[in-house]
């Protein structure tokens, strides 16, 4: 939990404080990014589902995790599945609704707001939830269903709704879901000009 949340805070100081790191605009973009905020919940509620096993330790530690869980969604409309599998480097672009069930996703993939991520319910396919890559970027208002991957460095245009596989570094868009280009190079949206990408090996 610990590791995989300072490379969140890294990535949000590196893509939201232009770098800066002095401890002032450190807070300064904590205070602003209530994003953060709900990572934090989240990587909490893991940490608890996979390592507190005394009940007498558990039980108030997962009525703390419920309680904040619930004020970040009432706050901010965020909310991550304690049962969600997610690497390092977790960044949310902007506040608002955002739901992200029990997906398995890489490292270093970008959400954007009005989201939802989840299981399929039309019983067309298998109702299980999505898996990602790593280094993928999700535009806004963008719904992605059901037991699919999602290849690394794939790219979901806003407003798309993904029902099936993405190829690795794909740029898809649209209702129903269209490739418009194959090899796709999202490096700058994952981690602007100022960001740098992380060493390979980095977890």
């Amino acid at each position: 939990m610990f590791e995989r949340f300072r490379r969140d805070l890294q990535r949000l100081f590196e893509l939201d404080g232009s770098g800066r790191s002095t401890l002032r605009s450190k807070v300064e973009v904590l205070f602003h990014s209530p994003q953060i905020q709900a990572i934090a919940v989240y990587r909490f509620g893991r940490w608890t589902n996979d390592n507190v096993r005394i009940p007498l330790v558990r039980t108030p530690l997962k009525a703390a995790y419920y309680l904040a869980d619930k004020a970040v969604q009432a706050m901010w409309g965020i909310h991550i599945d304690e049962g969600a599998d997610i690497g390092a480097g977790l960044y949310i672009g902007h506040p608002g609704l955002l739901l992200v069930g029990p997906v398995k996703m890489g490292k270093d993939c970008n959400l954007s707001p009005n989201t939802m991520i989840g299981r399929r319910t039309d019983g067309v396919g298998p109702s299980g939830t999505p898996t990602f890559g790593d280094r993928v970027w999700i535009g806004a208002g963008s719904i992605i269903f059901g037991q699919i991957t999602i290849g690394d460095g794939a790219t979901v245009g806003p407003l798309t709704v993904v029902g099936r596989n993405i190829a690795p570094r794909s740029l898809v868009v649209g209702n129903p879901m269209q490739v418009v280009k194959r090899d796709h190079d999202n490096t700058h949206q994952i981690y602007r000009s100022s960001a740098r990408a992380p060493a390979a090996g980095t977890t």
